[in-house]
């Protein structure tokens, strides 16, 4: 299986998880996916199709969530740039005006301000702190109308339960072959080597200084030498006090002289 492939099976694997671990809540066309990682709650709203009771219903201004446990403190963010203020109170048909616990014990919450237009998309996070349990929390909305009438029921729902959201790791990299930078050559013996390590490349040889070269030896019989019977044959320049006559030589002196003799005895006897 090629790299590229098993990157889109494990995007296909990662969305599926992601949808899966979400809880979801359909309502007269509007639906609320409700997700989590850690202590910060994610509630998307998407309203553009709605239908039924909340058909005439332009905006939100309100809304509330509990049975998440026990909680030190909250803060809601918005991609609405709802600025809403929060209260421990609970949430009804006038808004966030029930009676409801102190805010001290933190087992609810209720978030209301000015009406934001319903659309697909509607983000509200929710950053607790303590130790929340967010994985099916109890929702309600307040639905308004353009003069900030109650349209409709409100909603007042439990999520299913959902599992902890975690980040998938980011697939790693595909690494692209680089060409290895040309290395500095060395040169000797007749080879040339790269400095990465590559294969030798045959070269022409390197020309020896002659005076360089070691003096020949011819060996001595019976030489008790250190050099182990090898005498050096020493270049001394004068190539006339160095020369030993050839047997042939010899032979053609020694006829020479003995036809000189011949010859004196035959003047002798006549």
């Amino acid at each position: 299986m090629s790299t590229l492939l098993r990157y889109a099976v494990s995007s296909l694997f990662i969305v599926a998880a992601a949808s899966a671990s979400a809880g979801v809540i359909t309502q007269d066309g509007v639906v609320f996916t409700s997700t989590f990682t850690g202590n910060v709650l994610r509630l998307e709203i998407d309203a553009a199709r709605r239908s039924g009771g909340w058909a005439a219903a332009s905006a939100i201004d309100a809304l509330a969530i509990k049975t998440v446990g026990s909680f030190s403190g909250v803060k809601m963010s918005s991609s609405t740039g709802a600025n809403w203020t929060l209260s421990s109170a609970e949430l009804n048909a006038a808004g966030c005006a029930g009676k409801g616990r102190a805010k001290a014990e933190g087992t609810r919450l209720c978030f209301s301000g000015g009406a934001v237009d319903l659309a697909d998309n509607m983000v509200f996070t929710f950053s607790f702190e303590g130790s929340p349990n967010l994985a099916a929390p109890h929702l309600k909305v307040h639905f308004v109308n353009a003069g900030g009438a109650k349209v409709g029921s409100l909603l007042s729902m439990d999520f299913p339960w959902q599992a902890e959201t975690v980040p998938a790791p980011a697939p790693a990299p595909v690494p692209t072959p680089v060409p290895a930078p040309a290395g500095d050559t060395q040169q000797g013996g007749g080879a040339a080597q790269s400095g990465s390590g590559s294969q030798a490349v045959a070269t022409q040889p390197t020309a020896v200084d002659p005076a360089l070269l070691p003096v020949p030896t011819i060996p001595t019989p019976g030489g008790e030498a250190a050099d182990h019977g090898t005498t050096p044959i020493a270049d001394t320049g004068d190539d006339a006090s160095g020369e030993v006559p050839e047997p042939q030589s010899l032979a053609i002196l020694g006829a020479g002289l003995a036809v000189m003799g011949l010859v004196r005895r035959r003047r002798r006897t006549a």
